[in-house]
């Protein structure tokens, strides 16, 4: 019996193509909600990254910056930063290469530089241009998540000195840069913990390389229909694109509307 859904966000819950929630995956989720599913969002989003998402329809949780801190209501049910060398790592490939990245904290996320590459992924996400800082707040400020602006070519110039980070790509423009130890599945065991439901209760809907943690540790893993085939080999379904109301057939496929 399914008792909580986790929803990926960019490119699973919300249209990369109109930015907004499908109705059809609107009116599913009021029927979930209904039948008392616990809904929560899952995502390498920061929060302040998700006021559309957040207006038009109030999620019971959020597994946020790629699980790195999560909410349930008002608590903060797992944190989870970086370390302080992984810090270090990120600050001394930046500086001597001069690429930029978006740093998320807690409440506040901002830039290092504003540069054409963060100019182009607000723009691609419909986002608030964030404040710059120099790169030394992210050495004494607890920071959860790096995204780094860098393309699939350009990766080594962090990845040749990351031993204390993890990095995990699901767009070709940038690198979500983490703790060791991190990714959805951590937070998503947190909330399930703190929500007494067992994972195989659980089910999550994802397209991107860093769901492939998270599918694992649900009972139920759905691809969407405009995933990769890496992810969609590692899902228990397949169902439609996005666009094509993909949740919707998903659900009515496994008899949950």
């Amino acid at each position: 019996m399914i008792k909580a859904i986790f929803f990926d966000v960019d490119g699973t819950l919300v249209s990369m193509t109109t930015h907004t929630i499908p109705q059809s995956t609107l009116d599913c989720l009021r029927v979930l909600r209904r039948k008392g599913i616990k809904l929560y969002i899952a995502t390498g989003r920061h929060m302040s990254m998700m006021d559309d998402v957040r207006a038009q329809f109030k999620f019971d949780g959020y597994v946020s910056v790629s699980g790195q801190y999560c909410l349930c209501g008002d608590t903060v049910v797992h944190s989870n930063p970086i370390s302080p060398q992984g810090m270090k790592e990120i600050v001394s490939a930046m500086t001597e290469h001069g690429f930029s990245g978006i740093f998320l904290e807690g409440e506040e996320c901002w830039l290092n530089l504003h540069d054409q590459a963060a100019r182009q992924y607000i723009e691609e996400f419909k986002l608030k241009t964030p404040p710059v800082h120099p790169l030394s707040r992210a050495l004494d400020h607890d920071i959860y998540q790096v995204i780094t602006l860098l393309t699939r070519e350009q990766e080594h110039l962090l990845l040749d000195r990351s031993d204390h980070l993890k990095a995990v790509r699901w767009h070709p423009s940038f690198l979500d840069a983490m703790p060791t130890d991190g990714g959805k599945d951590t937070g998503i065991r947190a909330v399930l913990d703190w929500a007494g439901i067992a994972p195989e209760e659980a089910m999550a809907f994802g397209d991107g390389e860093n769901d492939l943690t998270m599918f694992a540790c649900v009972g139920t893993a759905i691809a969407m229909g405009n995933a990769s085939q890496t992810v969609k080999q590692a899902a228990h379904y397949v169902t439609a694109h996005v666009d094509e109301d993909g949740i919707r057939q998903a659900l009515l496929h496994l008899d949950l509307l």
